[in-house]
């Protein structure tokens, strides 16, 4: 099973990689310096970028990357009128390949680096994630109530649900165990069903497909979990790249 997925994954990647469109040098010098500068602002936004804990590149799955561990705290949050402590291991871009991914996207989705998609692109980055890549821990977000910080556990850029609810703090404010705990989830702690949406883009499973991605992580209806080791290994090979293949499986849908 292990071979056979390996095999998928290698032929969606060729598939998607089949859409490139090399984007041209003149564009990169001309767009890439004005681009970096909008997403340096955008990064300093990483709310989740605390206090840093340390560095690793033994993570498995994620071995030789240098995903980052951070401590930080919400606002107030308004049913305990106190801040939450958060603890996540990261794998954010720089500025510079932040960029770089947002031009790749527009130019292969559209085939320009027009203002207005690139902005679109930008903007739903900014607005989805911040640019910020949760390889394990907890995310907490106010979604629907200000100043009300709810914890999502993420796992290779995606919300995952416990199969053993006791170790999801019942008033939503984890102590030091679970937060260590959801540091280290393995998939077998998981359930099959996990969220829609993979970082840093918020590209769900219809989109991944439609831009030829050949593995069968199933629909928003039916999740699977293989979703994750897709989103994990396409984020790894993005990270190596000038481009981001779940940006532009987004882009080709949204664009």
């Amino acid at each position: 099973m292990k071979y056979k997925y390996l095999i998928l994954l290698l032929l969606s990647i060729i598939v998607i990689d089949g859409y490139a469109k090399k984007l041209p040098r003149k564009i990169v010098r001309d767009s890439l310096p004005v681009m970096t500068e909008r997403c340096k602002i955008l990064l300093k936004a990483a709310y989740m970028e605390g206090t840093l804990l340390g560095e690793t590149d033994t993570i498995p799955g994620w071995e030789g990357y240098p995903v980052k561990l951070y401590e930080y705290y919400t606002g107030t949050d308004v049913r305990i009128n106190a801040p939450k402590k958060g603890k996540v291991y990261m794998l954010n871009p720089s500025p510079e390949k932040l960029a770089m991914w947002i031009l790749t996207t527009s130019w292969e989705a559209k085939g320009n680096v027009d203002y207005e998609n690139t902005k679109k692109i930008y903007d739903r980055i900014h607005h989805q994630s911040g640019a910020q890549f949760p390889v394990s821990g907890v995310v907490y977000e106010a979604m629907y109530r200000e100043g009300e910080y709810y914890p999502y556990l993420f796992k290779d850029g995606v919300t995952v649900y416990l199969k053993d609810s006791t170790y999801f703090a019942r008033d939503e404010h984890p102590n030091e165990e679970m937060l260590d705990f959801y540091l280290r989830m393995q998939y077998s702690d998981l359930t099959e069903r996990t969220g829609t949406w993979a970082r840093i883009c918020s590209t769900n499973r219809e989109m991944y497909t439609a831009a030829g991605g050949t593995v069968d992580v199933g629909t928003s209806q039916k999740k699977k979990q293989i979703w994750l080791q897709v989103v994990r290994d396409l984020y790894k090979k993005a990270w190596k790249s000038d481009k981001n293949e779940l940006m532009i499986a987004w882009a080709k849908s949204a664009l």
